[in-house]
């Protein structure tokens, strides 16, 4: 194993140390022609490694354990095939620009060839992270610096294939081109074939790493989701609340904005899905026995005061209007008697002091809002005759 791992991480001097250099005999060598040359009686002792590791529902007794030489020995495959698939290279400063949408909620770790976009969502410790961090199931990201994209860990078997006679052939799955080329290179005919075929990369690319910048996206996701949540108890379409408002693996608070413009654009007289899911997470925020539905993504715990008012009110500047615009068209669909706003404002004043003291969270319409929810419970308070 000694001269194994020797073996395979000395090709990768030029990433990591040089120290080594002059002894290493190199398992994949780039020639000036775009040309690989293979050391296969290695590969093949990488891919018989792999096979003896954690995968899904399989757990053998003494698991192999991929580590960062299984990264490493994908590189010259991937770039080279996607180069041949007509990738365009973005510049160190734009790919760099680009990635930071991709980890600005998430936790990194930076080594010399790559970092590592953790997307796991075992717990938030970093020694359970950095313990899991290769596994080929558990779909961490990797940006590959230098050359400019992003893997997830690959069996190396599914990247070059050996024949008997030791001829090989090299080939990278098509959703890794698919995603760079949609990410990278704005190709919109990528994310068609994303939207079909790679769908769980996509709603991770939301969910996990917080990229809700595509409408399309972001339709799949929440159409997903309210239907999953839909299967069994009425109100478990409600639970869909936690995709828009979440803490990252930093425990910083996170809002989904792309979603929330998504609901914002797409909310109908006739179609107050996610509307009304929101109104119900809107509750949970205060109501112990609501956010115990959650499970672990409890909101009454998770959120602090001032984020619990933040998230109220970013609900209530999408609802309020809606409401305004479309229940007289439908009060049908429309039939709860008013905004979580109003109700939440009667039960606790104090969100008022809070929004207003944050300077209503920046949002455009929340002052408008407010104002004309106050009046409301103002007026009905008249109209009951109780004291202001």
């Amino acid at each position: 194993m000694k001269t194994f791992s020797l073996l395979v991480l000395c090709f990768f001097t030029f990433f990591l140390s040089c120290k080594d250099k002059e002894n290493a005999k190199k398992i994949v060598n780039n020639h000036k022609k775009d040309t690989l040359n293979i050391d296969v009686t290695e590969i093949k002792k990488i891919i018989k490694l792999q096979k003896n590791a954690n995968y899904i529902d399989y757990r053998p007794d003494n698991p192999y354990l991929p580590s960062e030489k299984d990264l490493l020995i994908l590189i010259p495959f991937v770039t080279q095939e996607l180069k041949n698939a007509g990738y365009k290279t973005l510049s160190n400063g734009e790919f760099e620009r680009r990635i930071s949408d991709l980890i600005k909620d998430n936790k990194v770790k930076k080594y010399s060839a790559f970092t590592t976009i953790f997307t796991n969502k075992f717990d938030r410790k970093s020694s359970t992270l950095n313990q899991f961090e290769f596994e080929f199931d558990v779909n961490n990201q990797f940006v590959i610096k230098k050359y400019n994209f992003i893997i997830p860990t690959l069996f190396l078997e599914d990247v070059i294939k050996i024949n008997k006679d030791n001829s090989y052939s090299i080939s990278i799955p098509h959703y890794i081109i698919a995603r760079n080329k949609y990410l990278f290179n704005d190709s919109q005919a990528d994310l068609d074939w994303l939207l079909v075929n790679d769908q769980d990369f996509l709603k991770s690319l939301v969910n996990s790493l917080g990229y809700d910048k595509e409408p399309r996206i972001n339709k799949l996701l929440l159409e997903d989701y309210y239907e999953m949540y839909n299967d069994s108890q009425p109100t478990e379409k409600q639970l869909i609340g936690t995709v828009f408002f979440t803490k990252d693996l930093n425990n910083n608070f996170c809002i989904r904005q792309g979603l929330v413009d998504y609901v914002k654009n797409n909310t109908r007289a006739n179609d107050n899905r996610f509307i009304y899911a929101l109104n119900y997470y809107s509750f949970a925020l205060y109501e112990k026995e609501l956010g115990e539905e959650f499970g672990s993504k409890n909101p009454f715990k998770m959120f602090n005061d001032v984020e619990k008012a933040h998230i109220a009110a970013v609900i209530a500047s999408i609802e309020v209007p809606a409401i305004i615009k479309y229940k007289p068209h439908n009060p049908g669909l429309w039939s709860n008697a008013g905004s979580a706003l109003y109700d939440l404002l009667v039960e606790h004043p104090e969100i008022e002091d809070i929004i207003v003291k944050h300077n209503y969270f920046g949002i455009k319409n929340m002052k408008q809002v407010l104002e004309d929810t106050i009046d409301e419970i103002d007026v009905d308070k008249i109209k009951r005759g109780e004291d202001f």
